[in-house]
């Protein structure tokens, strides 16, 4: 059995996701629930959240796009019939770029998106808790009912604790307990072990390397991008004060960098990446333990300490949107 579980480790550690052996007949998905097997709760904040976040981006990028265009148009000049086009282009651009500003300001929507996630994520791993017998919803001196009760109270406590959050329901079942969660809580603590490990610590090592992989790439070519305007408008300003640019394009080229920085920090690549790695490489530190553990005591201990792990990450991506 120690061989079993170092073979899956030293695999999702190093990035290759096998199967348990040969003649598995599951993949990765069967071994983490989706959809319908998912509670309703989560479902709803998953759904909501993500579709905030693409509205928020979507709107964001209208917005600076919106105001490179009035720096383009303000840059020359085109009559027609002695209307300035051009101007009239720099208007409606800035005019795009205030509603979008405003639909921000007052859409809630990063709101609803960093506090939908949040919820969410303490749903998932109220969930996973649940399924394998973590703390405090072991399967110690605990029977049926009684886990179930406490697991509805925290779901009732994530939803007080975001009174203002939009939870619309989605389609699917209503149920907060799924038969999924409620077949695997009741397998051996040996299928436990190995369903959590595939399901949830590989799942989420794989998760948080590719992010924080993602987010390093992305933070080192928007860099590159940010430095390469603030040279071309040094550039731009030698060429004009010695007489070889006639056009004024330094405007332009501040409202491209000015964009570039806005987006940076909203997407917060440099912040991620070093998080998502921490978090990697302490989750990769916890799953070393998981071929030691032999009892439902040390069992519920072990996974507390690993959803601990996952939801510090979460809090802290939450405080950090909350004061960008």
């Amino acid at each position: 059995m120690l061989g079993h579980y170092a073979i899956l480790l030293e695999s999702a550690l190093s990035g290759e996701f096998l199967p348990a052996s040969e003649d598995s007949q599951s993949d990765l998905r069967s071994w983490h629930p989706e959809g319908r097997d998912l509670p309703s709760l989560f479902r709803s904040a998953d759904s909501n959240s993500t579709e905030a976040q693409k509205i928020f981006f979507r709107v964001m990028r209208l917005r600076l796009i919106a105001l490179i265009v009035a720096a383009v148009a303000a840059v020359g000049s085109w009559s027609v019939s002695d209307v300035e086009i051009l101007a009239v282009c720099a208007s409606l651009a800035f005019a795009g770029a205030l509603a979008s500003g405003i639909y921000l300001t007052t859409g809630q929507l990063e709101k609803n998106w960093y506090e939908g996630r949040a919820a969410a994520e303490s749903v998932k791993t109220l969930m996973w808790r649940y399924m394998v017998g973590g703390a405090p919803l072991s399967k110690i001196n605990q029977n049926g009912s009684e886990t179930d009760e406490i697991l509805l109270d925290r779901y009732k406590e994530i939803v007080r604790d975001f009174p203002g959050l939009y939870l619309s329901p989605t389609s699917g079942p209503a149920s907060q307990i799924t038969h999924f969660m409620r077949r695997l809580r009741s397998m051996p603590l040996e299928e436990r072990k190995r369903s959590y490990l595939r399901g949830r610590i590989i799942n989420q090592l794989a998760w948080y390397g590719n992010r924080s992989a993602y987010n390093k790439s992305r933070a080192v070519l928007w860099a590159y991008f940010l430095v390469g305007a603030e040279f071309a408008g040094m550039s731009a300003g030698i060429f004009r004060a010695a007489g070889i640019l006639d056009v004024d394009v330094m405007g332009v080229i501040a409202a491209v960098a000015a964009g570039g920085v806005a987006w940076v920090q909203a997407k917060q690549h440099q912040s991620l990446a070093a998080a998502y790695s921490v978090t990697y490489h302490e989750l990769s530190i916890i799953s070393e333990g998981l071929a030691k553990v032999s009892s439902e005591g040390q069992w519920a201990i072990y996974v507390a300490s690993a959803e601990d792990a996952i939801s510090r990450e979460h809090t802290l991506w939450r405080a950090s949107r909350m004061h960008a």
